[in-house]
């Protein structure tokens, strides 16, 4: 039973790390220190990763295409443009319904979303933004089951938040590769993906340790934290502070 349990983790492991499976070789003999128990979790966890490289390659097929206003309508764009448009509405950008047209209001959360990344607000879908966005969605954390690890290198164990008045910091324990949110709002324990009454930013840099924020409902005490970023949701948060804006 374990050897057809260790086949099959080499199976799945061709399917999802490459470099996992040249690594076989030389650490096949520290399976043995595995339980059978513990190979038939790793062969569903890898199942699942496998899941997730399969529709993350679906998902991020848009991110090869030149997009702009008028595509979409009886063109072969349409699953493109839908596949931007749910991203954008993923992040908060794009409030209504995918059609696949790349129409004037896909075009305003297109600028709203290059405005918070800090690029030139062209309103179109090219080369340079597409390379950002490759990072921010494309990009997948490995399960290394030699270390319990994920195999990017940002990981973060902590992260310590202070601010005054409109500004806050925060420093850092570990590398979070895909950047922060920063979330605020007049209700305790703001989260992201947020609720009503909720608002964040996104800062893609993993450098990235201030940013200044807005009273954007009402003069107040606002409540932020602020999490490490692992695409489409958060990892670590920071602890909660109150700031008056």
């Amino acid at each position: 039973m374990i050897k057809k349990i260790f086949v099959s983790l080499i199976i799945l492991s061709l399917f999802i790390v490459p470099s996992f499976v040249f690594a076989t070789t030389s650490t096949s003999n520290s399976y043995s220190n595995y339980s059978e128990a513990e190979l038939v979790a790793l062969i569903a966890k890898l199942q699942k990763q496998l899941e997730e490289v399969r529709k993350n390659q679906i998902e991020c097929a848009f991110a090869n295409i030149d997009l702009s206003i008028g595509d979409g309508e009886g063109d072969s764009l349409k699953e493109y443009v839908k596949s931007l448009q749910n991203f954008l509405k993923e992040k908060g950008y794009f409030v209504y319904t995918p059609t696949g047209y790349f129409g004037k209001l896909t075009r305003a959360s297109l600028i709203k979303f290059q405005k918070d990344l800090g690029v030139e607000q062209t309103g179109e879908f090219g080369l340079s933004l597409r390379e950002k966005i490759k990072n921010l969605k494309c990009k997948v954390n490995y399960y290394k089951p030699e270390t319990g690890n994920q195999g990017n290198s940002g990981v973060v164990s902590s992260i310590s938040l202070s601010g005054t008045g409109t500004a806050v910091v925060w420093t850092t324990s570990g590398n979070s590769d895909m950047g922060f949110k920063i979330v605020w709002s007049k209700n305790s324990n703001p989260t992201y993906p947020t609720r009503e009454g909720d608002k964040y930013i996104y800062l893609s840099s993993p450098s990235a340790s201030s940013t200044t924020l807005d009273a954007f409902s009402g003069s107040g005490t606002y409540y932020v934290r602020v999490c490490e970023y692992l695409g489409g949701s958060c990892g670590v948060y920071s602890n909660q502070i109150q700031v008056s804006l």
